[in-house]
């Protein structure tokens, strides 16, 4: 049986290694997020309270059992999360109107413009 070796796992060559895994991303989506999907429904005027509990959801996946890397994560309540897990990301950002990519790269803009700040 062959070990798994200790540390972060090495993602692919494409992706730098900070966007890979980022736990201050994924911490700034929990803390500082909102959840996406209750945002836009409360914008198109759905009466639905704004779910501020949030996880990362991550876009699709890269292979079997390996998850998209964490600069393309977006804040889904826990509702919203388990719903896209169930249908799958084609069908949730159809169902919902919006484009995953577009959406994490402007939350993911936001946390890098966050750093600058607190590095000043």
């Amino acid at each position: 049986m062959r070990k798994r070796r200790k540390g972060t796992r090495r993602g692919p060559a494409s992706i730098p290694p900070e966007e890979w895994r980022n736990p201050g991303y994924r911490r700034f989506l929990r803390e500082d997020g909102w959840c996406f999907v209750c945002s836009l429904l409360v914008s198109r005027g759905d009466p639905m309270p704004l779910d501020t509990e949030c996880d990362p959801a991550h876009g699709p996946t890269l292979g079997m059992s390996m998850k998209g890397p964490d600069s393309g994560c977006m804040p889904l309540c826990r509702r919203h999360h388990n719903e896209q897990t169930k249908i799958g990301w084609p069908m949730f950002e159809r169902g919902y109107g919006f484009d995953r990519e577009r959406v994490s790269a402007v939350w993911w803009a936001a946390y890098l413009k966050t750093r600058k700040k607190a590095a000043a």
